[in-house]
């Protein structure tokens, strides 16, 4: 399966991504109750229009979670049809953490917003909020793939688990070191993917 980003898209993910870098840098400087959101606008080089377009509020900009995925890798990922449940869980693995191989967050980054999180109630409400969106998201990708009905069960635990394997790689990214210049939270999400997959072969 195919996983690659247009230009318009890149540039979207772009602006969140500059958002996201202003957001967190003011917030670990300053701390998060005196970051502004126009200070982080003037940050990042964007208005406050730009700024509500991509988020609700600063403690959601703070927030990373998963990125939407594209259309046409959702086209991609259901035109491939039903299979079996370790396929489904593989693919939608790599289908979910597409953005972190494409436009990976800083380490530096992530640590800040799992350390917010743990800290802030707002940035972990807001942290939740994402995960349970794209989690829902990823169930109905799983349900159309499979031709299941929408209030599946196998679906919604397959969503649960190939979002758990993505929060796994990534904690257990920040808490390691860099391994070199190109470090990305890929590998650790890869290897929670094999260990996930491995009890369906066990």
């Amino acid at each position: 399966m195919g996983i690659q980003m247009g230009l318009r898209e890149r540039r979207r993910r772009q602006t969140s991504a500059d958002i996201r870098d202003a957001a967190v840098r003011l917030a670990r400087e300053r701390g998060i109750d005196k970051a502004t959101i126009d200070e982080i606008c003037a940050e990042a080089g964007i208005s406050s229009r730009t700024f509500f377009n991509y988020f609700a509020n600063k403690e959601s900009a703070i927030a990373y979670g998963p990125s939407d995925i594209p259309p046409e890798l959702v086209a991609d990922f259901v035109a491939a049809g039903p299979a079996p449940y370790s396929t489904v869980l593989a693919e939608l693995i790599t289908l979910a953490a597409h953005h972190l191989r494409d436009m990976p967050p800083a380490r530096e980054q992530a640590e800040t917003m799992l350390e917010l999180a743990k800290t802030h109630p707002a940035v972990l409400s807001a942290f939740l909020a994402e995960l349970e969106r794209f989690q829902n998201h990823l169930t109905a990708i799983v349900v159309r793939r499979q031709k299941m009905r929408p209030d599946n069960e196998i679906a919604r635990l397959i969503s649960a688990l190939a979002l758990t394997a993505i929060r796994s790689g990534i904690e257990s990214w920040t808490k390691g070191k860099p391994k070199d210049p190109d470090d990305t939270p890929m590998p650790y999400v890869e290897r929670a993917a094999a260990l996930v997959n491995s009890i369906f072969t066990t």
